[in-house]
Protein backbone atom coordinates (compact mmCIF):
# COMPACT_ATOMS: atom_id res chain seq x y z
CA UNK A 1 0.00 0.00 0.00
CA UNK A 2 1.29 3.43 -0.94
CA UNK A 3 0.07 6.72 0.51
CA UNK A 4 -0.06 9.37 -2.19
CA UNK A 5 -1.63 12.36 -0.54
CA UNK A 6 -3.29 13.68 2.62
CA UNK A 7 -5.64 16.65 2.58
CA UNK A 8 -8.51 18.14 4.56
CA UNK A 9 -11.99 19.12 3.48
CA UNK A 10 -14.20 21.32 5.68
CA UNK A 11 -17.94 20.83 5.25
CA UNK A 12 -19.69 23.40 7.43
CA UNK A 13 -17.41 22.69 10.40
CA UNK A 14 -17.09 18.93 9.84
CA UNK A 15 -13.43 18.38 8.98
CA UNK A 16 -12.53 15.36 6.88
CA UNK A 17 -8.93 14.21 6.90
CA UNK A 18 -8.55 12.27 3.67
CA UNK A 19 -5.66 10.01 2.75
CA UNK A 20 -5.21 8.47 -0.66
CA UNK A 21 -3.80 4.96 -1.09
CA UNK A 22 -3.05 2.71 -4.05
CA UNK A 23 -3.85 -0.99 -3.55
CA UNK A 24 -3.38 -3.40 -6.45
CA UNK A 25 -3.47 -0.46 -8.86
CA UNK A 26 -6.77 0.92 -7.50
CA UNK A 27 -7.03 4.21 -5.63
CA UNK A 28 -8.91 4.19 -2.34
CA UNK A 29 -9.56 7.01 0.12
CA UNK A 30 -9.66 6.76 3.90
CA UNK A 31 -11.70 9.48 5.57
CA UNK A 32 -11.27 10.35 9.25
CA UNK A 33 -14.02 12.58 10.65
CA UNK A 34 -13.68 15.37 13.21
CA UNK A 35 -16.96 14.27 14.86
CA UNK A 36 -15.37 10.93 15.85
CA UNK A 37 -17.62 8.73 13.71
CA UNK A 38 -15.83 5.58 12.45
CA UNK A 39 -13.44 6.18 9.55
CA UNK A 40 -14.82 5.52 6.07
CA UNK A 41 -12.93 3.86 3.22
CA UNK A 42 -14.27 4.55 -0.27
CA UNK A 43 -13.37 3.98 -3.88
CA UNK A 44 -14.81 4.99 -7.22
CA UNK A 45 -16.26 2.03 -9.10
CA UNK A 46 -17.47 1.74 -12.68
CA UNK A 47 -20.37 -0.33 -13.99
CA UNK A 48 -21.00 -0.08 -17.71
CA UNK A 49 -20.57 3.60 -18.51
CA UNK A 50 -21.50 4.88 -15.05
CA UNK A 51 -19.08 5.56 -12.21
CA UNK A 52 -20.11 5.79 -8.57
CA UNK A 53 -18.55 5.96 -5.11
CA UNK A 54 -18.84 2.94 -2.85
CA UNK A 55 -17.68 2.06 0.66
CA UNK A 56 -15.24 -0.73 1.43
CA UNK A 57 -16.63 -2.88 2.90
CA UNK A 58 -20.11 -2.13 1.64
CA UNK A 59 -22.74 -0.81 4.02
CA UNK A 60 -22.16 2.96 4.13
CA UNK A 61 -23.26 3.75 0.59
CA UNK A 62 -24.99 7.07 1.26
CA UNK A 63 -21.91 8.41 3.04
CA UNK A 64 -19.65 7.06 0.28
CA UNK A 65 -21.63 8.86 -2.42
CA UNK A 66 -21.80 12.14 -0.50
CA UNK A 67 -18.19 12.29 0.66
CA UNK A 68 -16.88 10.86 -2.63
CA UNK A 69 -18.47 13.80 -4.43
CA UNK A 70 -16.69 16.19 -2.03
CA UNK A 71 -13.36 14.47 -2.81
CA UNK A 72 -14.03 14.79 -6.55
CA UNK A 73 -14.75 18.52 -6.04
CA UNK A 74 -11.45 18.86 -4.14
CA UNK A 75 -9.52 17.51 -7.13
CA UNK A 76 -11.37 19.78 -9.59
CA UNK A 77 -10.14 22.89 -7.73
Amino acid sequence: MQTDEEFEIDIQGLVLTVTSHIINGDEIFRIAFSDNRPPLIITEAITGSRSFWTSVPQGRQKEAEFFGARIAEHFKK
